[in-house]
């Protein structure tokens, strides 16, 4: 192991035991520059500016003081010396190890300088070179660290001995060299091992990073290249959203791209995401960078329709291609064009672009038993292939670095290494009719790059903003200026090369990455003719005017906040309990704050500087509730050791300069916001308290009112009380606020703490009850036993003491519909309490849904992604509180999910229940349907006993129903329907279709064939929808069979123009074969994994993929 590397001060702990390693067989001498240099640094990749070599002779060793400092020396222009501590630094043990470390000289160098040297330290014998000890390392010197080295170099005693080998010490007669190899590189972006601490993206590179929401690098890398293509970032700015109210995608995008061009911090992409539809869990979700750029591509189209930007997207992006059949010995050919967005090519088997075109356009040839039947000629040799009729002014370039594995059934990344040029002539692979009237060299703009494997890693993307600039690498919020080689070498994947021998990358783009899981997969070329147009410069005044208003007040407005959180030192909060607060309050104490489990009260709140003065802040309250300042005392509450929160004593105004600040401290010491209760003093009710008690002050108590009746527990007001007065004097004042009779005979109880509601004596006076200011009693009017027993009956709290228990014991539940039905359920909230039986929560569930609660079946959530965990099973034992077990990383917490079963969940028991999706005729999936069977149904009763029942079947169509699951998103693999339903897995997902009548009759036809048919968007490997059987007739031509296809799934004529259909041969061809109109499938030698492909855009996500939506 080599000795630790680091700077020599200050002294950083050293917990490493690594030493020099001995000396090897291979012996160089410390004098032969070259040699020791070939040998101990290795080529980091880099251009080197200088190379020197420093001696430094030193005797008396023993006798050197602590720390020496050797003479200087100049290396590019930069003076240096060696640092040594002969009897080791600070932070190792005294006499133990020698430190030595590399200085940077010069001590006056201006703020913000740096050098990156790679370099070697090295003590030998003073008369045989070839005895030494070296130590090697590289850094960015810097004003913050000005020497790097080694303070574990060797231990001491190694130095005096022979040892390891050596038949010499490395200090003899007290005498020893030390040499610097000194190698300083150039460092063209100016990040050269750069460790990024207070690293300014704007300041450097004149551009800003994106936000990283958890896993959306893909798309910051995409927004990015997006955004630097300036033609398209105008066409975006041109979407009308002045009438947009919400966020919007238009807008969402237009605020990014605005930012990105005016911030000076790296920009947020939430509104975005969130304008997508995406909740918080997708943005962990890593997709797909060109189904991503699709789906938004298609979205932002839609909504330029009829604006000045329309068709501006496929005038930047749209190119076309002909694919062609042509007979070689007739005169017969068969083409078809066709508009395409972006390009992809293969990888697998090929070295760089160029070969990736050249396969692209490649013949393919049509004989032998593969001849091609042309009409009125019959079977001819044929050719047959694609070429390009023309390419946009930008082009994206997909490269095929992930594919699927047959063999394996599993996707895989391909790391080979694969190169692609700055500058490149499409022209050669141009149709001989295509225009040629405009050059098509292309430069290159953009280069996305994934690191990691097919189960996931991270994106980045480099791209030269303009044609005359220099190449940036932008990676989330971090934008660093990179170099070509960086740009090509590092990224074309397999082993990279320098000196035609393999080396690692300057800068590994992922920490922990291996070199050959990091290669591009998209590229960006701009045609050479249109770059300065494409990427001409787009200034703020440029950007629509609504649209900077909008977003520069969204800007100060974001600002604010953050100077109000930034000022949040010098305020405090103010919550404010009146009595019209008191009187909605449902719960404990006079508010509730601090509850998990319920909401907190909705308070009057006010930020106030801790500087201003408690008169002024009363004046302030005062005015806004009309009252005088004289009539008013503002109490601070305080927590009590008893876990409540009580008003303790009124704020007095003796100081007219006390602050707020000091209210605080002095009252409420350990409380962060102040809350205080505002009690309006009546100037009669003073007064007639002057008349009876003189001067002795009343004490205060907070009164609420238990209304059996209604089942609430509601705040009254406060009352004032003499300590020798009794609680039945109370109950006459309540009597008489509330209009009752005077001998209303009430039981008054009060709240000490939430689990201690004790019933208080009437005839007992409030000093012997030990009431004090704050105190909090409630009561109820005496109920007679029949009617107490009647509210037992129908479950309803009699007493405040239940209540209470009650709130102690009060959680709010979430209930959602577990399945998304055709005939919406409601998602709600219940108040419930933790001792609630299960049977208490689905009646109260049942009341809510008024649905029998028998029939309602419970499942638990996930803590993580709130998604649907396991099914509850009903015990009498099980209380709520274990069904909810809110966990401390629960997103979701208190979440259940409900579904209404036509049988009762006891009668479930020896069932199992099944989902089925019916697709109908056209092939779309229709709704689902969920039965509750025995577990012995075979699969054909389930066909013929109940689903038939519930789909409308075909009046003139075979009547016969064919249940299937999907494999491998492509195939159908049915039910014979001797299956038994207790075998179906509970992750199967089950469909049902009415088998077509043309199918259903070939069955006995030996003179028609059926094939397997699925959906899919641009790699077969990417599936959608439903797959399905099709017939083949003989004789008939592609141009015909397309026509029942179109009727087969139900696809209109404008749809049916941008779909393309292929033959997928995955046991012989890599790439689907387009089908031309003449072509005759039933002619084709048909076998297993053969299939017809339908690409196109999948509209709607099937249920076999989790892929990208923008709503």
């Amino acid at each position: 192991m080599e000795p630790p590397v680091e700077g020599a001060s200050p002294p950083v702990e050293d917990v490493s035991q690594a030493v020099a390693a001995p000396m090897d067989l291979d012996v160089v001498s410390v004098r032969d520059e070259t040699a020791f240099a070939a040998k101990h640094l290795s080529d980091m990749g880099e251009e080197t500016e200088d190379f020197t070599v420093f001696t430094w002779p030193l005797s008396e060793y023993r006798r050197q003081d602590k720390k020496v400092l050797s003479p200087d020396f100049w290396c590019a222009g930069h003076k240096w010396n060696v640092l040594l501590f002969p009897m080791g630094n600070s932070n190792g043990q005294a006499n133990d190890m020698v430190s030595v470390y590399l200085n940077y000289g010069d001590q006056k160098a201006v703020e913000g300088w740096h050098v990156c040297a790679q370099f070697a330290l090295a003590i030998s014998n003073p008369g045989d070179p070839t005895v030494y000890i070296q130590s090697q390392a590289h850094h960015r010197f810097t004003n913050e660290e000005q020497d790097w080295g080694f303070t574990r170099f060797v231990e001491l005693r190694k130095l005096f001995s022979v040892s390891e080998g050596r038949p010499k010490p490395i200090i003899e007669n007290d005498e020893t060299v030390i040499t610097a190899f000194v190698r300083v590189l150039k460092d063209p972006t100016g990040v050269l091992w750069h460790n990024f601490h207070n690293y300014d993206s704007k300041k450097e590179t004149g551009h800003v990073g994106l936000k990283n929401q958890g896993a959306t690098c893909y798309m910051n890398s995409l927004l990015q290249s997006l955004f630097l293509t300036n033609n398209f970032r105008k066409a975006v700015y041109q979407i009308p959203t002045e009438d947009d109210t919400t966020d919007t995608v238009p807008l969402a995008l237009q605020r990014v791209f605005y930012n990105l061009q005016t911030s000076d911090q790296s920009v947020g992409t939430t509104e975005l995401t969130k304008s997508f539809g995406w909740k918080g869990f997708d943005s962990f979700l890593q997709h797909d960078v060109q189904e991503f750029n699709r789906v938004l591509q298609d979205k932002l189209e839609e909504k330029m329709k009829g604006t000045p930007a329309d068709g501006e997207i496929q005038r930047l992006f749209s190119g076309s291609t002909k694919s062609y059949l042509k007979c070689i010995n007739v005169d017969f050919e068969s083409t078809r064009s066709e508009p395409y967005y972006d390009i992809q090519l293969n990888v697998k088997g090929l070295n760089n672009v160029e070969e990736s075109f050249k396969d692209y356009v490649a013949v393919e040839m049509m004989e032998g038993e593969n001849k091609y039947r042309a009409e009125e000629h019959g079977l001819q040799d044929a050719k047959k292939g694609v070429v390009f009729e023309s390419f946009p002014p930008v082009l994206h370039l997909q490269l095929k670095r992930f594919e699927y594995d047959f063999q394996r059934d599993q996707n895989i990344k391909i790391n080979d290494r694969y190169e692609y040029p700055l500058e490149m002539d499409l022209e050669p692979y141009l149709d001989e009719k295509a225009d040629r009237s405009e050059s098509h060299k292309y430069k290159l703009h953009g280069v996305l790059v994934h690191s990691g494997d097919v189960h996931g890693g991270h994106y980045f993307v480099l791209i030269k903003p303009s044609a005359d600039g220099r190449w940036l690498r932008f990676d989330d919020d971090r934008v660093v200026p990179v170099t070509e080689r960086e740009v090509l070498e590092d990224n074309f994947g397999g082993e990279s090369l320098v000196n035609g021998a393999a080396h690692p990358p300057a800068k590994p783009p992922l920490k922990g990455a291996m070199k050959r899981f990091t290669n591009a997969y998209m590229l960006v070329y701009i045609r050479e003719s249109k770059v300065n147009d494409i990427l001409a410069p787009i200034s703020t005044e440029q950007v629509p005017e609504h649209l900077r208003m909008r977003l520069d007040k969204e800007r100060k407005d974001a600002e604010q906040k953050k100077r109000e959180r930034d000022e949040q030192h010098l305020y405090l909060t103010v919550k404010v309990i009146t009595d019209e607060t008191f009187q909605r309050h449902q719960g404990f104490d006079l508010a509730t704050f601090d509850d998990r489990t319920v909401p907190a009260t909705d308070l009057p709140s006010y930020r106030v500087l801790k500087s201003q003065t408690f008169v002024d802040f009363r004046a302030q309250i005062a005015r806004q509730y009309n009252y005088a300042p004289e009539d008013i005392r503002l109490w601070v509450l305080v927590n009590r050791q008893n876990k409540t929160v009580r008003p303790d004593a009124p704020v007095t105004d003796t100081d007219p300069t006390m602050t707020m600040e000091t209210v605080r401290d002095k009252m409420a010491s350990r409380q962060h916001d102040l809350k205080l209760y505002l009690e309006y003093i009546n100037p009669a009710t003073k007064a007639e308290w002057v008349r009876l008690h003189g001067v002795e002050p009343p004490i205060v108590v907070f009164v609420k009112h238990f209304d059996v009746s209604h089942q609430t527990l509601a705040g009254l007001g406060h009352f004032y009380v003499h300590r020798h007065m009794r609680v039945m004097d109370l109950a006459l004042m309540i009597n008489e606020r509330l209009g009752y009779p005077a001998t209303t005979p009430l039981k008054i109880y009060e709240e000490i703490k939430p689990n201690m509601i004790e019933l208080m004596k009437m005839k007992a006076t409030f000093l012997q009850s030990e009431i004090q200011d704050g105190d909090i009693v409630c009561f109820q009017v005496e109920m007679q036993e029949p009617e107490r027993h009647d509210l037992d009956k129908q479950s309803m709290f009699t007493t405040p003491v239940q209540f209470y228990d009650f709130f102690l014991n009060r959680v709010v539940v979430s209930f959602r519909p577990k399945f998304d039905d055709p005939e919406p359920k409601p998602e709600f909230e219940l108040s419930l309490s933790k001792k609630n039986s299960y049977d208490q929560m689905a009646t109260k569930v049942g009341e809510m849904l008024k649905h029998d609660p028998l029939k309602l079946r419970f499942t638990q959530s996930n803590g993580q992604n709130g998604s649907p965990k396991s099914i509850i099973r009903r015990q009498g034992a099980l209380t709520v509180a274990e069904l909810i077990q809110p966990g401390y990383m629960a997103s979701t917490a208190n979440l259940l999910y409900y579904e209404l079963l036509d049988v009762s969940i006891i009668e479930l028991e020896t069932k199992k229940s099944l989902r089925i999706t019916w697709v109908g005729a056209n092939n779309k999936e229709d709704r689902s349907h969920s039965f509750l069977l025995p577990k012995n149904t075979t699969m054909n009763d389930v066909a013929q006993d109940w689903l038939r029942k519930e789909v409308t079947l075909t009046p003139e169509g075979s009547g016969q129903i064919r249940i299937f699951e999907i494999v491998r998103g492509c195939e159908q693999k049915s039910f014979t329907g001797a299956e038994l339903v207790r075998d179906v897995q509970d992750s199967t997902e089950l469909f049902a279709e009415e088998i077509p009548l043309d199918e259903w009759k070939a069955a006995n036809d030996e003179g028609v064939r059926v094939v397997p048919v699925y959906h899919y968007n641009k790699e077969p490997t990417r599936t959608h929808g439903v797959p399905f059987r099709f017939v083949l007739l003989p004789g008939e031509k592609f141009g015909d069979t397309k026509k029942r296809l179109q009727t087969r799934t139900g696809t209109s004529e404008k749809d049916l123009a941008k779909m393309k259909f292929s033959m997928i041969q995955n046991a012989q061809y890599t790439k689907p074969s387009p089908l031309k109109d003449e072509d005759v499938l039933f002619d084709h030698k048909w076998v297993d994994e053969d299939f017809i492909g339908l690409d196109h855009i999948d509209k709607r996500r099937g249920p076999t993929e989790k892929g990208v939506f923008i709503r």
